[in-house]
């Protein structure tokens, strides 16, 4: 496969195909989530705002991490330029694990602040994140992030432009883009259909994150951007897949301990009832 441009021109100027790919992703996502309310029996306002706060805690923590990996890059522009690149740190691109881990945590303050059930709500979007990320990943391909290393195999790309500087061009390149947008089909048909046959909420949301961790931390060695950062021999991303699987490992433990009695549910706190004001004789 050979990619010669990483956009389209529209009135003169160069839309990328990642941006219109990350916007369709996000649409799609969103879309395949809303039918899968009516199994927990959650409201559309619900919905609808838990989104917002989802993709709120995404766009911060994507950018967020994407800065925290590119540090050393900064340091150096400042050094050598004489001032903090702003500008082209908001016109830079995104980490999704970033994204993965704001949008949880932005859910998750929704949840504790409407008291909702956040496990019945990360259930609701884990599939449609599976499948709404492989569109991202087919942009990545197209922008030239995310490459993977020099193969002389027959399953190559070859980059005659990109919209990241940093790729290698005119060299065959390890698709690792299209590998990962292959799992990630896989795992949402395997969320997609959990999902509705399983009845402990969780399930879905468990096997997705565990299932993806344990195939980005294997993917990771075949990638060559130095763009994620990584120090003692690993990548930032294989350093969160270890702790997401260690955290999902953690949660089904705990789940076997409670089924098998060894581990037993806390039970609610009773309610203090409350006292009646005397009447006044």
């Amino acid at each position: 496969m050979v990619i010669k441009t990483y956009g389209f021109k529209l009135f003169g100027k160069t839309i990328p195909f990642y941006g219109i790919l990350f916007v369709v992703g996000f649409a799609i996502a969103i879309a395949i989530s809303i039918p899968k309310k009516r199994k927990y029996k959650i409201s559309g306002v619900d919905m609808t705002v838990s989104a917002v706060f989802a993709a709120i805690g995404g766009v911060v923590g994507a950018k967020l991490l994407a800065v925290i990996t590119a540090i050393p890059t900064i340091i150096e522009f400042t050094r050598t330029q004489g001032r903090f690149p702003f500008a082209e740190i908001l016109q830079g691109g995104f980490v999704f694990y970033g994204g993965l881990i704001g949008g949880a945590l932005g859910l998750f303050i929704y949840c504790k602040a409407f008291k909702q059930p956040f496990a019945q709500l990360a259930d609701v979007y884990a599939p449609g994140t599976a499948l709404g990320h492989s569109f991202g990943r087919v942009g990545c391909l197209f922008s030239g992030c995310c490459f993977g290393r020099e193969t002389t195999g027959p399953f190559y790309v070859i980059y005659e432009t990109a919209a990241d500087t940093g790729t290698p061009l005119g060299v065959k390149l390890l698709p690792t883009q299209l590998i990962e947008v292959m799992y990630l089909i896989v795992i949402f048909a395997v969320c997609e259909a959990l999902f509705w046959k399983t009845e402990k909420s969780g399930n879905t949301a468990i096997t997705y994150a565990l299932s993806y961790a344990a195939a980005r931390f294997i993917l990771e060695f075949f990638r060559a951007d130095a763009a994620r950062g990584g120090f003692g021999g690993m990548s930032t991303s294989q350093y969160i897949s270890f702790f997401i699987f260690l955290i999902c490992y953690a949660v089904i433990l705990l789940r076997v301990l409670r089924k098998y009695g060894v581990l037993k549910e806390r039970e609610p706190k009773p309610r203090k009832p409350k006292k009646q004001k005397e009447e006044n004789a």
